[in-house]
């Protein structure tokens, strides 16, 4: 540690463990559950229970999407996923690619939840990405989809409740 991560009150907070997630993965079920797991246990030490209960709903939603919609578009295989979590003092920042078929603009405009009569197949969920994450940011480019987003920690890394 630099003698100014020393004397930064946020460093000295972080506890010892690896503070990093990143995995590439096919888009599968079974390496989806396997992935989730593995986060889980990176980060089950230091992160409440309720933040990583969050972060593995989202990655859940997010990259079971990518491997229930994409493989019509990228015939022959299952598309890519490349995903990093990095845990900081405010909660986990996760960042996604996937060169699975474009995100439909619709999914990522700011709505309130529908009536469940009204809600088309595969509208809650991306509901719920946005509600349980913050600076959601997704683009296209060069055919891969960019997501980004952060997960916020319900308590600090000392346990005290956030105010």
């Amino acid at each position: 540690m630099t003698p100014t991560e020393q004397s930064d009150p946020r460093m000295q907070q972080m506890p010892d463990t690896q503070p990093m997630f990143a995995r590439v993965l096919r888009a599968s079920p079974e390496l989806v559950r396997d992935t989730l797991q593995d986060i889980r246990s990176r980060f089950r030490e230091d992160v409440d229970e309720d933040a990583l209960g969050r972060l593995e709903l989202v990655l859940a939603e997010v990259m079971n999407n990518v491997a229930e919609h994409a493989p019509s578009v990228v015939i022959g295989r299952l598309p890519v996923i490349h995903l990093c979590v990095v845990r900081h003092v405010g909660g986990l920042a996760c960042a996604l690619t996937d060169d699975g078929s474009s995100l439909p603009a619709e999914c990522l405009a700011p709505r309130n939840l529908p009536l469940a009569t009204d809600m088309p197949e595969g509208g809650f969920g991306w509901y719920l990405i946005q509600d349980l994450t913050q600076a959601l940011c997704y683009y296209r480019e060069g055919g891969r989809n960019y997501l980004a987003f952060s997960v916020p920690f319900a308590t600090r890394m000392d346990g005290r409740p956030l105010s």
